[in-house]
């Protein structure tokens, strides 16, 4: 009797070979722009999830920890903390460039999964790789991504996950339960949860509930007073996160704040302002998923999450790249290529731009912006807020499809 190897055998292996080539690559790159652009001075957010972990570690209280020269504390569910536990367990060095590796890869596979099928069909793997490095370089100079990495944030990581795990076949397994652990890593993506109950998507909104009751699970099994205080007290401090009319918050509440500041009727508009845009994005968003334009849904639902949340630091932003991409496929299936490409230059190069820079920030001095300082001042609402219109204008091209509204 002769055994045959399986014909996938060598190609798996080549695969996984340039798979770990490519790391090895990136972090080896990554570890030459820290030291070129002097990160590894600092990354403060990514020393926070350091010390998340390093307090576990150690036994002390989780929430009661100060990062030491800031004072800034550790905000996140006690299951954040653990998965930092092996950062902080090594070098600082080595978790810099680890971290940041895996933000720099997670936007190659944001490009990767937002561009559709059609693009990569037109070109060879040797153009595809050149084209997703080039993409991947350039997004650095976008606003929201690279305050992501020169803070060391976790966005672009929760980012990825979402995407990737909803734009999943409906059978795929567990699908749903990366979203339920990102959750329960960071609370900012709890409205997906609404996306998946208007499509009809209960299997996996079974396993994202499934994913979030484990991250909680494990934060009870291994730190139970820590995780009993968080989700009793810490939870609903919202003081904990910084200043709300800072000009990096970019959301509906950060506008109203740099208008009203503390007045009366701010928290009620807030309320009322998100209620109605979560109802318009929900129904775009469905829209969308029933068409199966899966990327375009998702992403449409992130703007209720970025105009809806207390606060939206402008890093959180990052879902642009997504964004980007299903708004030049909308243009583009409605008024041609010419103004797609002009829309796509447009929107991104907005964000290049990094505007809502250009205008007095800090201790307050958002509260006495003019009115043409408040438009770069909040222009990542502004361009936004076009995206989601012209969205909704090209969404009238969309077929009459009903492949996702099931599951």
């Amino acid at each position: 009797m002769t055994v045959t190897t399986p014909a996938s055998s060598p190609a798996r292996s080549d695969g996984r070979r340039r798979v770990a080539i490519t790391v090895a690559a990136c972090a080896v790159l990554v570890a030459l722009g820290a030291w070129a652009g002097h990160l590894y001075g600092g990354m403060i957010d990514l020393r926070v999830y350091r010390m998340g972990g390093s307090v576990l570690l150690h036994g002390q209280a989780l929430y009661d920890a100060k990062l030491p020269g800031s004072g800034l504390p550790f905000t996140y569910p006690p299951f954040a903390a653990i998965a930092m536990v092996p950062l902080a367990a090594v070098p600082w060095g080595v978790a810099l460039v680890t971290w940041t590796t895996i933000s720099v890869l997670c936007i190659t596979a944001l490009w990767r999964t937002s561009l559709p099928k059609t693009f990569w069909s037109f070109i060879s793997q040797r153009k595809r790789t050149a084209v997703l490095v080039a993409l991947t370089v350039l997004s650095l100079l976008l606003e929201p991504v690279w305050q992501t990495i020169q803070f060391g944030q976790i966005n672009l990581l929760l980012t990825a996950m979402i995407l990737l795990d909803l734009v999943r076949p409906n059978n795929a397994r567990l699908r749903g339960f990366w979203l339920g652990v990102t959750i329960g890593v960071k609370l900012t993506p709890l409205p997906f949860l609404a996306l998946l109950v208007v499509t009809k998507q209960w299997r996996a909104l079974r396993n994202a509930m499934f994913g979030l009751l484990a991250t909680m699970a494990v934060g009870f099994a291994i730190v139970p007073h820590q995780s009993w205080r968080y989700w009793t007290d810490v939870i609903l401090d919202a003081n904990r996160v910084g200043g709300i009319a800072y000009t990096g918050n970019q959301s509906f509440n950060g506008f109203l704040h740099r208008i009203g500041n503390d007045a009366g009727w701010v928290q009620p508009t807030w309320f009322l302002l998100s209620a109605v845009f979560g109802l318009l994005v929900l129904w775009l968003a469905r829209r969308y998923w029933l068409a199966d334009e899966r990327v375009t849904a998702i992403s449409v639902m992130a703007l209720a999450v970025l105009y809806a949340s207390p606060i939206s630091w402008s890093h959180h932003w990052v879902w642009i790249i997504p964004l980007g991409v299903s708004l030049i496929r909308g243009i583009n299936r409605v008024w041609g290529l010419n103004p797609a490409v002009a829309v796509g230059v447009l929107f991104y190069g907005l964000f290049v731009l990094r505007s809502i820079w250009w205008v007095p920030f800090r201790d307050d001095r958002e509260l006495d912006w003019s009115f043409w300082q408040a438009i770069p001042g909040n222009s990542h609402l502004i361009v936004g807020m076009i995206a989601f219109i012209l969205l909704a204008i090209t969404s009238r091209s969309l077929p009459k499809a009903s492949a996702g509204e099931q599951q």
